[in-house]
Protein backbone atom coordinates (compact mmCIF):
# COMPACT_ATOMS: atom_id res chain seq x y z
CA UNK A 1 0.00 0.00 0.00
CA UNK A 2 2.84 2.36 0.85
CA UNK A 3 4.47 1.63 -2.50
CA UNK A 4 1.24 2.46 -4.31
CA UNK A 5 0.90 5.77 -2.44
CA UNK A 6 4.54 6.62 -3.14
CA UNK A 7 4.06 5.96 -6.85
CA UNK A 8 0.82 7.95 -6.91
CA UNK A 9 2.43 10.90 -5.12
CA UNK A 10 5.46 10.85 -7.41
CA UNK A 11 3.18 10.91 -10.47
CA UNK A 12 1.09 13.76 -9.12
CA UNK A 13 4.01 15.89 -7.94
CA UNK A 14 6.22 15.25 -10.93
CA UNK A 15 6.38 18.17 -13.30
CA UNK A 16 7.70 17.43 -16.75
CA UNK A 17 10.32 19.98 -17.70
CA UNK A 18 9.61 19.69 -21.43
CA UNK A 19 6.00 20.83 -21.09
CA UNK A 20 7.01 23.98 -19.19
CA UNK A 21 9.44 25.14 -21.85
CA UNK A 22 8.12 27.72 -24.23
CA UNK A 23 8.70 26.95 -27.88
CA UNK A 24 11.43 28.99 -29.50
CA UNK A 25 9.58 31.68 -31.42
CA UNK A 26 12.61 33.70 -32.48
CA UNK A 27 12.98 34.48 -36.16
CA UNK A 28 16.68 33.55 -36.07
CA UNK A 29 16.14 30.07 -37.53
CA UNK A 30 14.19 29.70 -40.72
CA UNK A 31 13.34 26.30 -42.20
CA UNK A 32 13.42 26.15 -45.96
CA UNK A 33 12.11 23.03 -47.65
CA UNK A 34 13.83 22.26 -50.93
CA UNK A 35 12.76 19.26 -52.99
CA UNK A 36 15.89 18.52 -54.96
CA UNK A 37 15.69 14.77 -54.40
CA UNK A 38 18.34 14.67 -51.69
CA UNK A 39 16.06 13.56 -48.87
CA UNK A 40 16.45 10.71 -46.42
CA UNK A 41 15.32 8.14 -48.98
CA UNK A 42 17.47 8.39 -52.10
CA UNK A 43 15.87 8.31 -55.51
CA UNK A 44 16.39 5.16 -57.60
CA UNK A 45 19.59 5.29 -59.62
CA UNK A 46 20.99 8.22 -57.63
CA UNK A 47 23.65 6.22 -55.78
CA UNK A 48 27.20 5.35 -56.66
CA UNK A 49 28.71 1.97 -57.43
CA UNK A 50 30.56 0.32 -54.53
CA UNK A 51 34.29 0.99 -54.63
CA UNK A 52 35.39 -1.16 -51.68
CA UNK A 53 34.04 -4.41 -50.18
CA UNK A 54 32.59 -2.52 -47.19
CA UNK A 55 30.56 -0.04 -49.27
CA UNK A 56 26.80 -0.42 -49.55
CA UNK A 57 26.21 -3.19 -52.06
CA UNK A 58 29.84 -4.31 -51.82
CA UNK A 59 31.18 -7.84 -51.60
CA UNK A 60 30.96 -8.07 -47.81
CA UNK A 61 27.30 -7.10 -47.77
CA UNK A 62 26.51 -9.58 -50.51
CA UNK A 63 28.48 -12.25 -48.63
CA UNK A 64 26.49 -11.51 -45.48
CA UNK A 65 23.26 -11.82 -47.44
CA UNK A 66 24.44 -15.20 -48.72
CA UNK A 67 25.20 -16.37 -45.17
CA UNK A 68 21.82 -15.16 -43.93
CA UNK A 69 20.12 -17.16 -46.67
CA UNK A 70 22.35 -20.21 -46.23
CA UNK A 71 22.04 -20.54 -42.44
CA UNK A 72 18.30 -21.42 -42.29
CA UNK A 73 18.73 -23.92 -45.12
CA UNK A 74 21.57 -25.67 -43.28
CA UNK A 75 19.63 -25.60 -40.00
CA UNK A 76 16.51 -27.11 -41.60
CA UNK A 77 18.56 -29.81 -43.34
CA UNK A 78 20.28 -30.67 -40.06
CA UNK A 79 16.99 -30.96 -38.19
CA UNK A 80 15.49 -33.13 -40.94
CA UNK A 81 18.59 -35.36 -40.96
CA UNK A 82 18.44 -35.80 -37.18
CA UNK A 83 14.69 -36.54 -37.33
CA UNK A 84 15.23 -39.14 -40.05
CA UNK A 85 18.11 -40.66 -38.07
CA UNK A 86 15.94 -40.95 -34.94
CA UNK A 87 13.09 -42.49 -36.92
CA UNK A 88 15.12 -45.43 -38.24
CA UNK A 89 14.97 -48.60 -36.12
CA UNK A 90 18.11 -49.34 -34.15
CA UNK A 91 20.28 -52.09 -35.59
CA UNK A 92 21.32 -54.80 -33.15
Amino acid sequence: MALFLTLLLSCVLATPAASEEQPNTSKGVEIIKVDDGSGIIPKPGSGVAPESPTDRGGALQLGLLGLLLLFPVVAIMSVRRQARKNKLPAKA
